[in-house]
């Protein structure tokens, strides 16, 4: 009787056989786009620096920080990320997406390549005590199979203004209202007492003029301080601007923002005799 031997294939001989016979695309899944190009992904962490520059009784330099409760949480921050994909079939492809949250950030899947996360709350062009900007920006490179992790500092954009009424100031003025006026023609106002801890936020780079009115405590007669120029703004500073009677009896101010000095003349509004004598 003969017997009829069929030889087996090998098995890395039979595995070949099926990947090179087969016409289906290779699967697209967590680690792959539709082409089969190895991907990864990234997470992303945004945070907000409180730290900022200041002028400390003429010390340069100096830092401070921001109250809490002017700090944005990670998520409410806007995300961008931009960059180049490295993959075989996506070769030089510009990568562009943004969301408006960070908090609504998926870690989707990226081709390989080199990426920037750009992270943005506020608007540095907007002015007043809420308007505080915050921006930062990392690099990083996607690999396939992996997942990234990226930390974005924030730091302010814009300047932080405060302003504060001195000592003198206070003793020789029972009323007064200044009106600090920035070159987009925002004013804002401050009053003694109220204002004491207020906070407000400009645009970096812009000149601040200030001006107001005082009613004297002794006798109660009203002085006007014509708009002045006392200096400009700049990112991630905080400026605080003091003002202080220029001395006993005169109706002049000196301004102090941060080191430097300007002096504001009072003009005293003088009572008409004859409605004087009606009162």
């Amino acid at each position: 009787m003969k017997r009829h031997i069929t030889p087996l294939l090998p098995a890395a001989a039979l595995l070949l056989c099926i990947a090179g016979c087969s016409s289906d695309p290779a699967p697209v899944g967590p680690d792959n786009t539709a082409d089969g190009t190895p991907t990864g992904n990234v997470r992303i962490a945004a945070s907000p620096a409180a730290a900022v520059s200041a002028t400390v009784r003429t010390r340069t330099g100096e830092t401070v920080e921001l109250p809490d409760s002017l700090l944005p949480a990670g998520g409410e921050f806007a995300l961008r990320i931009t960059g180049i994909a490295s993959g075989a079939e996506e070769e030089g492809t510009l990568y562009d997406r943004s969301w408006e949250r960070l908090a609504d950030f998926d870690s989707p899947q990226m081709p390989r390549g080199d990426y920037e996360a750009l992270v943005l709350f506020g608007d540095s062009l907007a002015e007043g005590s809420g308007a505080a900007c915050f921006a930062g920006r990392e690099r990083f490179t996607i690999l396939a199979r992996r997942t990234q992790t990226v930390n974005v500092a924030a730091t302010l954009r814009n300047a932080a203004v405060h302003l504060r009424f001195g000592e003198w100031f206070t003793r020789y003025y029972a009323e007064a209202e200044m009106t600090l006026r920035t070159e987009t023609g925002a004013t804002f106002r401050f009053t003694p007492g109220s204002d004491a801890e207020k906070l407000i936020f400009v645009r970096a780079e812009t000149k601040l003029y200030l001006g107001g009115r005082a009613v004297k405590a002794q006798n109660g007669a009203e002085v006007l301080f014509a708009e002045t120029g006392i200096g400009t703004t700049a990112a991630r500073t905080l400026h605080t601007i003091e003002v202080e009677a220029a001395g006993a009896g005169g109706s002049g101010l000196v301004i102090e923002l941060d080191d430097t000095f300007a002096r504001i003349d009072g003009e005293t509004i003088e009572l008409n005799p004859d409605v004087a004598s009606t009162l």
